[in-house]
């Protein structure tokens, strides 16, 4: 049987030997004392939750997060959403990563020329040799490929890169209209503002790697930029003050993970371009799922703590890509 894509698979579809990728599983017990086996299935095209029945604990053990597996079963729906009832699952081996992982909306070529005409914009001389020393070889191929975040926003390969670049030309439309700023500190600072990602995130389950649940994508970003400051001597105190103090601060609040709120007109501007383009990436990416809902609102948004607005036409809700 031909490989099924995720978003292919249809109510009462069977499914017979397909391969996907693990990218989450849970073991619970029953009061009965039963196992059921709770498994998320995905491809480059999507995620399905799966759930297998009278499982046994020897069946989990042997499955491996971010590796693949080969299932059965039957696509059937559970409040209102799709997921497949499993009769089987195995360990398998995926012969082409890539086919299984997510990947950003532009050409990762692309987004890499124009990250590059970004760093060599920057005339500066301190904040030009910084960004050529933090961005060797090994670290810009992981800094290209890692996702933004397991769910929220540009969770997928290069979904790092495409959000950097987002938050880069945001912040430089304001530069344009407030000259005051400093541009080659704020385009350095945007630019720099999630490297920390790279140690944070698993690149192909995109969960939370111990450093980043124990440490944080903030402070290992400023953890780099300090590193690469160090091995030159000479380099602008000033500039590492506020350019370190841009990367802590771009969450914007204490709750929210910033050890210190923005105090500069640059920490300013990149907390807000960042929340900006998270925030409506977010939005535009949940009301894509929803595609398949009925009704003017979505199903709430954890992120934006409210459901979205959707739109409505006399024969049903409105194409979300009619709209922009």
């Amino acid at each position: 049987m031909p490989r099924i894509p995720v978003t292919q698979l249809r109510l009462n579809t069977t499914v017979r030997k397909q391969l996907y990728l693990l990218r989450e599983q849970t073991l619970s017990t029953t009061r009965t004392g039963s196992y059921i086996l709770h498994v998320t299935l995905a491809d480059r095209t999507g995620a399905i939750p799966g759930v297998l029945f009278d499982a046994s604990p020897g069946q989990a053990e042997g499955l491996i997060v971010g590796r693949g597996v080969e299932v059965s079963g039957r696509v059937s729906e559970y409040k209102g959403h799709l997921q497949l009832t499993l009769e089987r699952i195995v360990p398998a081996e995926l012969t082409n990563l890539e086919e299984y992982l997510p990947v950003a909306r532009r050409p990762l070529e692309d987004m890499e020329h124009e990250l590059s005409e970004l760093i060599d914009s920057v005339t500066d001389s301190h904040l030009a040799r910084l960004l050529d020393v933090v961005f060797d070889e090994r670290t810009l191929s992981l800094f290209c490929r890692a996702p933004a975040a397991k769910y929220n926003h540009h969770a997928c390969v290069g979904g790092l890169l495409e959000h950097t670049l987002d938050v880069v030309r945001l912040a430089l439309t304001a530069c344009a209209r407030y000259p005051e700023l400093h541009r080659d500190l704020v385009v350095t600072a945007g630019i720099l503002h999630d490297l920390g990602k790279i140690d944070a995130y698993d690149p192909v389950t995109f969960d939370l790697t111990e450093e980043g649940l124990l440490w944080s994508h903030l402070y290992r970003g400023a953890s780099r930029v300090e590193q690469a400051v160090s091995s030159l001597p000479d380099f602008d105190p000033e500039l590492r003050l506020r350019l370190v103090h841009a990367i802590l601060a771009h969450h914007g609040h204490l709750e929210h993970g910033s050890p210190v709120l923005p105090m500069t007109p640059e920490a300013i501007l990149i907390h807000g371009a960042d929340k900006l383009d998270g925030d409506l990436r977010g939005a535009l990416d949940h009301l894509g799922r929803a595609v398949d809902e009925a009704g003017a609102f979505t199903e709430r948004s954890l992120m934006h703590e409210t459901r979205l607005y959707r739109g409505m036409q006399e024969d049903g809700p409105i194409d979300q890509g009619t709209l922009w």
